[in-house]
């Protein structure tokens, strides 16, 4: 990507003559240190959100690294712009070859489980393909973290989205379990092969994959995906989820929606995007016989999660 932050290397800086400016920079918090011996300016990475910091990370650690190093598991999901369910790990991982072993070093923990031939090169930074990305996070990660990442992947990419210009082709479930009964008896495969069969490209958010783990975990009836409503007006739009046999719409609020760093209609005032959210919530409860709207917090806690949904007659099945 052309707007990438600069990345300083010491190495680089000592040929140059230059190391003894940087160090003093460094020293004076012009400087930060991204990883051993890779340097950025402070005011960029401060304006970075953490997921761009461990990109930088990334690419920080392949500096580092001998040519054709091919980064996995989080740090390849992490250039792939997969959404992270939790913090980002402070090491990145790198696979290497059987006969090379697993060996770790500063900052970069080492998979001796061989390169994946289908690899890419993105910013600069060779990793693993998106196949075998999330089947590795899926064997080693959360259940949920993982089927966030997952049901982002099966989806077709918005305009605006992260991952919007990447020119990464969609995988599909049938792939992603070909694979995961091609590395068994990988270490994690029948956790990974869980995360990968419960995944629905369906899911509009990380909340949205959130909250389907939870449905499941308190044992409630699966609901439908992105359901479209009308009214005499016309399309109202989709339904975050549905349960048809109680006629109940539930929406998903969130900072991927309103907040600063959201996709989609940037150029809107918050006041006006709430203003159209209650128009559409509006129309929707005149179509429909239960409507409830949950928030990331509300999603995090069972119990009220099961009381609320429990109001509209939505019990374990």
């Amino acid at each position: 990507m052309s707007n990438l932050p600069a990345l300083i290397v010491s190495s680089e800086a000592e040929l140059l003559g230059s190391d003894r400016l940087l160090r003093k920079q460094f020293a004076a918090g012009v400087f930060t240190r991204v990883a051993h011996g890779v340097y950025m300016r402070r005011a960029e990475w401060s304006r970075l959100d953490a997921d761009e910091q461990h990109r930088a990370l990334v690419r920080a650690s392949a500096l580092r690294s001998k040519p054709g190093a091919q980064f996995s598991h989080d740090s390849a999901a992490a250039m792939y712009r997969l959404p992270s369910i939790g913090p980002w790990p402070n090491r990145v991982h790198e696979l290497v070859a059987p006969a090379a072993g697993g060996t770790s070093r500063r900052g970069i923990l080492r998979h001796s489980l061989g390169i994946d031939p289908n690899g890419t090169e993105i910013d600069g930074v060779t990793v693993s393909s998106l196949e075998r990305t999330l089947v590795d996070v899926a064997c080693t990660s959360s259940f949920v973290r993982a089927v966030a990442m997952i049901d982002h992947a099966l989806r077709p990419e918005r305009e605006g989205e992260p991952r919007w210009g990447l020119g990464i082709p969609l995988v599909s479930k049938v792939e992603l379990l070909r694979l995961t009964a091609e590395l068994a008896p990988y270490r994690g495969i029948v956790r990974g092969r869980r995360a990968v069969e419960f995944a629905d490209g369906g899911a509009g958010s990380p909340a949205e994959s959130f909250g389907r783990v939870q449905f499941h975990a308190l044992k409630l009836p699966p609901p439908e995906l992105q359901v479209p409503f009308f009214d005499a007006q016309g399309l109202i739009g989709y339904a975050d989820f549905y349960w048809r046999e109680l006629d109940l719409v539930v929406e998903i609020d969130g900072k991927a929606k309103y907040g600063p760093n959201r996709h989609f209609q940037k150029g809107v005032p918050v006041d006006e995007l709430l203003w159209q959210e209650k128009q559409r919530e509006d129309r929707l409860r005149r179509v429909m016989r239960s409507f409830e709207r949950l928030d990331w917090e509300t999603i995090a806690d069972r119990r009220e999660l099961a009381a609320r949904l429990a109001r509209h007659g939505l019990r374990r099945g």
